[in-house]
C-alpha cells in the first residue's frame, strides 16, 4: 500500500511540475490513471474474496462426509 501511495505521489508531482495548460491536461490523465489503478485493485480484491469464499464452501462440504466416516452406526 505504501508503494502505491508513493507511486501516486510521484505521478502527481511529476505532472504538476510540467505546469501550464498541458500540465493540467496531463494532470487529469494522471488522476484518471490513479482512479483506474484503484478501481482495478478493488476489483481484484473483490474477486479474491469471492474465490476464497467459494473455496471455503467447497472445503467445508468435502470435510463433512469425511468426519462421519469413522463413527459406528
Amino acid at each position: 500500500m505504501i508503494l502505491l501511495t508513493r507511486l501516486i505521489d510521484l505521478i502527481v508531482r511529476g505532472v504538476r511540475s510540467l505546469g501550464g495548460h498541458n500540465g493540467r491536461i496531463l494532470q487529469s490523465f494522471a488522476w484518471m490513471f490513479v482512479l483506474v489503478v484503484l478501481g482495478a485493485g478493488v476489483t481484484l480484491v473483490a474477486i479474491g474474496i469471492t474465490y476464497i469464499d467459494d473455496l471455503v464452501d467447497v472445503l467445508e462440504n468435502s470435510a463433512a462426509p469425511a468426519a462421519g466416516e469413522g463413527t459406528l452406526p
